[in-house]
């Protein structure tokens, strides 16, 4: 004799396995809000070392727009690539979503005048961030300094 399940009795037996598909995709979310963002960084950056400073600027933005974190860090210094890295509310780790607004022409700006060209450009962007902290979801602006030795 067939005996056909209700409803409920059905739901009842997927019940654990539901719950158990949910559990997982709250951790992926909590661990990876943006799995684009673990995918590119398997692959290998950009070379960018021979881009002007405005170009780098743009690379940068263009790349954390499209979670490409390893050309993103190719952008930085070594110096303050490892601040970013440390930090837990960094570009790097908590952006959902970027949209570039502008990218202002280099201005001169001389720090340490020997052995160095450096110049600062402003850049202005909406962002949007998965968890809160320092960075608020919304327009930004930012003075970013760029140096390159020359000798």
């Amino acid at each position: 004799m067939i005996r056909h399940k209700k409803i409920p009795e059905v739901i009842m037996e997927l019940f654990p396995l539901a719950t158990i598909l949910l559990a997982i995709a709250l951790l992926i979310y909590t661990i990876m809000p943006a799995p684009i963002k673990f995918l590119y960084s398997l692959k290998p950056a950009k070379d960018v070392s021979k881009l002007g400073p405005q170009e780098l600027v743009k690379t940068y933005y263009k790349s954390l727009e499209k979670g490409d974190i390893s050309t993103a860090k190719a952008c930085l210094s070594n110096e303050y690539r490892a601040e970013v890295e440390r930090a837990d509310y960094s570009d790097l780790k908590n952006l959902t979503g970027l949209e570039i607004i502008r990218i202002s022409k280099p201005a001169n700006i001389p720090l340490y005048k020997k052995n160095y060209r450096e110049v600062q450009i402003v850049a202005e962007y909406s962002a949007s961030y998965w968890r809160m902290g320092p960075e608020v979801s919304g327009k930004e602006i930012r003075f970013i300094y760029v140096g390159k030795k020359t000798q």
